[in-house]
């Protein structure tokens, strides 16, 4: 009797993994990519100077957005920022 318990727990769990495994590879493998414009301030005297594109991948529409603005802040270099972005495009 007890083979029989273990065995039909083993056949279940292998089904759970069996459907349970594609539907969440699913959900997780879709990213978002956005691409943002910003405007590069001088902080000492809060001018514009030029513009700076930041590029971001994430699994979230706004947290690629996020991490494309955050892209563009590392560009621009000590005594700048990135400011004002504007999103061109969220695929």
């Amino acid at each position: 009797m007890k083979h029989v318990r273990k065995a039909s727990a083993v056949v279940a769990t292998a089904l759970l993994i069996g459907i349970a495994g594609p539907l969440s590879q699913a959900h997780a493998a879709r990213s978002y990519t956005a691409v943002v414009k910003c405007a590069k301030v001088k902080i000492s005297n809060n001018n514009a100077v030029g513009f700076v594109d930041g590029k971001g991948k994430a699994n979230t529409k706004p947290k690629a957005i996020a991490a494309a603005k955050k892209n563009a802040n590392s560009k621009v270099g000590k005594g700048y920022r990135a400011k004002h972005c504007d999103v061109k495009s969220v695929k």
